[in-house]
């Protein structure tokens, strides 16, 4: 039975409170408790995560985790689903039609409880889908005697092999056969 000296409203768990409203990042316990010190500058991590406990339990926010494990919250209550970009990190709601079917018996048949589920979206954010990756290597090469554009060429990593195409012999040459035209 929790006692009534637990129920109590506290000026800890209405800044964790305070600290997730409209705050759509998802931030994890240690990122909650950095907001949480500004404040509170004597709180401890373990109050911290207490009091997200106690807020998922009253159904205040949300925890779930997304993959690497660590637990995050959500001051969205209401049923969403999330995208996830692969290179930042940075999570998104996303509201999607709620009438999709999902089939769980099997997993009921097979003796798990199912108490919800949730769709994780991975992907590239805006952001990092304008930002072209590093290549180390890479060398620009200028437009040919056929008037393509650039592109880039890849130098091989060690341990690969490097294939070219002879276009008008349609026949695969090695990186050696490549390497002796030039």
């Amino acid at each position: 039975m929790v006692s009534e000296v637990n129920k109590r409203a506290t000026r800890q768990l209405a800044a964790v409170y305070q600290a997730l409203q409209g705050d759509h990042s998802h931030p994890s316990a240690d990122e909650v408790y950095q907001r949480v010190r500004r404040t509170l500058p004597r709180i401890s991590l373990g109050t911290v995560y207490r009091n997200l406990q106690r807020l998922v339990t009253e159904g205040k926010i949300r925890m779930f985790l997304l993959g690497e494990r660590i637990a995050r919250y959500d001051p969205m209550v209401a049923e969403h689903d999330h995208f996830i970009c692969q290179r930042c990190g940075r999570v998104e709601d996303v509201l999607l039609e709620r009438n999709r079917q999902v089939n769980l018996a099997p997993l009921v048949n097979q003796g798990f409880t199912v108490t919800a589920h949730s769709l994780a979206i991975h992907g590239l954010c805006q952001k990092c889908g304008r930002v072209r990756p590093h290549r180390a290597g890479a060398r620009r090469v200028p437009k040919g005697p056929d008037g393509r554009g650039e592109s880039t060429a890849v130098s091989p990593q060690k341990g690969e092999e490097v294939w070219g195409v002879d276009r008008k012999q349609r026949k695969l040459r090695s990186a050696e056969e490549l390497n002796k035209q030039t």
